[in-house]
């Protein structure tokens, strides 16, 4: 097999297809063969990269895990790994981040295994964790990196013809349109180049990097005698009937041509032409990056929605729009960003009756999930789709239809993708993902996500992990948190450039989160308000804390205050911390502003500080910021918070002693939120105890 790699190795990819080394003689002769060719070779044990790459449990924040240091020890050009053993969790992450390296480095990666003590199935060397359990999915996840590696990167036998699965199934696929495969010229050893010819000696030729993205259209040439087509290792994996189909085209083509050879080049993208609107410098860097995944974290008022549509328009230089899904929590989110990306698109002379195919990949969470239902329902064992029913006692099958849960909708998800072939089909359709609000996703859809994903790293997350203020309803900030033990390779960028308040307010609000210890770095700068004050705050502070000497006496500033500000066509909000209060202060005022009734155009909102994410106010009050009211009582006493039973897997490398999943932390994210609703100025006001988050 050694033997077939390095000599009858047909398919020319020698600087990028590994392979799979079964004993101790096979991987002696693989050292000498690989010392002949003189390329630059390294053997690595796995015991000794974890000495290396100790946790220690000492990381103290998100940016503190030790691989992204990776890629310099992996330092050779052929790379051979053994003794690998999966114990813990920590070993599972480290030989993924070693995956993740190989995926996305032109490198030879061999892997030494065992055969005479078992171990010729490199899946199990995983752990056998319960079904279901945190531990289970994030192996889950690793194993499907493992899978894509070695279904795209390493030859197993020979049985393939010394190619690797995915591409042994490319190549039955062009062999069936009358092409057999050929040896490449010589002057082209080392090239990723893949030949072949018919009797007629037609020749094609597939170019294939690695890299998961790619202008892949652009430099591709038809002639007369021959087409030449640019692919990745990607493309052949997941879209092997995509390729087959475009040299279909390219085969009708160049029938047609009339003149002995003709050069050209097919395609050309426009990248250099998406300026679809006016972004930061760093935003612009960070929709540009295609080739890593990203994860953006984004400080309120960033621009994290402009960072998504402007996204979306730019990968439709490179992939069509149907192959990129977009993925928010409310339909308000889904909405907005589906008109800003209609607005941009026909601003740039785009027709109205071409937008609504352009941008039809954009759901809510739970939509999504339940389109993956509906089409695979029959593997569920359900014999129509099932309707989504919250009202049900039992959501079991009647006579006529079933019925499921919102949670339930998850869950059959995850029993779906149990069938590798439909997680397949679903990955297959998606070239790229959007994740908004990432910080508020919970554990399972994650996994769901990075599924879909199949560990390519086609994906941008964008949240903050400061704003993450549904923990209470399932959302887990650790997937924001833990953002480099999925994609050591991936890109941060850190949003500090808040576009929406006054710079006394960004300050504020910068004292507020950077109690808590474990996050991501940052401290917001403000770009308005730091000239001449606006008319609403040309007379007072931004900031204003105010103490009342009873209840009534507050109310009756709010109300007056917030009613004035209304009538001078203001938009203001009173921002509450339970519904209970929200309703009392919509009773006072008459109730004439409810939540639902305000737009970003201005107007009045009441409602709690939950129900105002996403918004921004010229004014914004916060009521009864005491202490047991914000933060809350019953949300920092432990006793009475059961979701800490449920701890994250990955904090044990933080240390015993990490208090990352506090009612405190998620409190002061609360306030921040609600203080950072606010464009020209802010009172707070209180009449008891005042708040621990008012006293420096």
């Amino acid at each position: 097999m050694i033997n077939l790699y390095f000599k009858n190795f047909n398919f020319n990819l020698s600087c990028y297809i590994g392979t799979m080394i079964y004993s101790e003689s096979d991987k002696e002769d693989f050292i000498k063969m690989a010392a002949e060719f003189k390329n630059d070779y390294k053997l690595y044990s796995f015991k000794a990269l974890k000495t290396y790459f100790n946790f220690n449990g000492g990381i103290a924040s998100p940016l503190g895990f030790p691989f992204k240091d990776i890629a310099g020890f992996l330092s050779a050009k052929f790379i051979m790994l053994e003794d690998v053993e999966i114990k813990c969790l920590s070993d599972a992450a480290l030989l993924n981040a070693v995956c993740d390296f190989v995926i996305n480095s032109p490198v030879v990666f061999c892997l030494r295994t065992d055969k005479d003590s078992g171990i010729d199935d490199v899946f199990s060397l995983y752990l056998n964790y319960a079904k279901n359990s945190p531990e289970y999915m994030i192996l889950d996840v690793y194993k499907t990196r493992l899978t894509f590696l070695t279904e795209t990167r390493m030859i197993y036998s020979g049985k393939h013809g010394g190619h690797t699965s995915s591409m042994a199934n490319f190549i039955l696929k062009i062999n069936a349109l009358g092409f057999y495969i050929k040896k490449a010229p010589s002057e082209n050893c080392g090239k990723p180049y893949l030949f072949f010819s018919n009797d007629k000696r037609f020749e094609i030729k597939i170019a294939a990097v690695p890299f998961r993205m790619n202008t892949a259209s652009n430099g591709e040439f038809i002639s007369k005698n021959g087409i030449s087509i640019n692919a990745t290792l990607t493309d052949i994996y997941f879209y092997p009937d995509e390729l087959i189909n475009k040299i279909k085209i390219f085969l009708g083509t160049s029938r047609n041509m009339r003149k002995s050879i003709i050069n050209c080049r097919y395609n050309k993208t426009s990248a250099n032409k998406t300026a679809f609107d006016k972004i930061s410098v760093i935003q612009d860097i960070s929709v540009k990056e295609i080739f890593s995944p990203q994860l953006i974290i984004a400080g309120a008022g960033s621009g994290k929605t402009k960072i998504i549509v402007n996204k979306f328009l730019y990968l439709l230089n490179f992939i069509p729009s149907d192959s990129i899904v977009i993925l928010t929590f409310t339909n308000n989110a889904a909405i907005e960003i589906k008109n800003r990306i209609a607005s941009c698109l026909r601003s740039k002379g785009i027709k109205n009756n071409l937008i609504g195919g352009k941008i039809s990949n954009i759901f809510t969470y739970h939509s999504f999930f339940y389109s993956i239902i509906k089409e695979f329902y029959k593997d569920l064992g359900f014999k129509s789709p099932p309707l989504i029913n919250e009202n049900r006692d039992n959501f079991g099958e009647t006579a006529d239809r079933a019925f499921i849960s919102y949670d339930e909708i998850i869950l059959y998800v995850i029993e779906l993708f149990r069938n590798n072939d439909i997680v397949l089909e679903i990955a297959s359709r998606f070239k790229y993902i959007l994740i908004d609000e990432y910080q508020d996703l919970d554990f399972l859809s994650d996994y769901i996500i990075k599924k879909i994903d199949f560990a390519r790293g086609a994906v941008m997350y964008a949240g903050d992990d400061d704003q993450a203020i549904y923990g209470f309803n399932g959302g887990d900030s650790f997937n924001i948190l833990f953002f480099d033990l999925f994609f050591p390779s991936g890109k941060v960028f850190v949003l500090q450039n808040n576009f929406r308040s006054h710079y006394k307010i960004v300050d504020f609000c910068n004292s507020i989160i950077n109690k808590i210890a474990f996050r991501y770095p940052k401290k917001l700068t403000a770009k308005t308000g730091n000239g001449e004050p606006t008319a609403l705050v040309s007379k007072s502070n931004p900031v204003n804390v105010l103490r009342f000497k009873n209840k009534n006496a507050e109310t009756e500033f709010i109300k007056k205050m917030f009613n004035k500000l209304i009538s001078q066509g203001k938009s203001a909000a009173i921002l509450a911390r339970t519904q209970r209060e929200a309703e009392y202060f919509e009773t006072i005022i008459g109730g004439i502003y409810p939540d639902n009734s305000y737009s970003r155009n201005g107007g009045g909102f009441i409602g709690t500080i939950h129900r105002s994410k996403g918004l921004e106010f010229d004014a914004v009050f916060i009521a009864n910021v005491t202490q047991g009211n914000i933060p809350h009582l019953k949300s920092v006493s432990t006793a009475n918070r059961s979701r800490d039973a449920l701890k994250h897997p990955f904090i044990e490398f933080l240390g015993k002693n990490a208090e990352l999943k506090t009612g405190q932390n998620d409190e002061a994210k609360l306030f921040y939120v609600a203080a950072s609703r606010a464009k020209e100025k802010i009172f707070i006001t209180y009449s008891g105890e005042i708040s621990e988050f008012l006293i420096d």
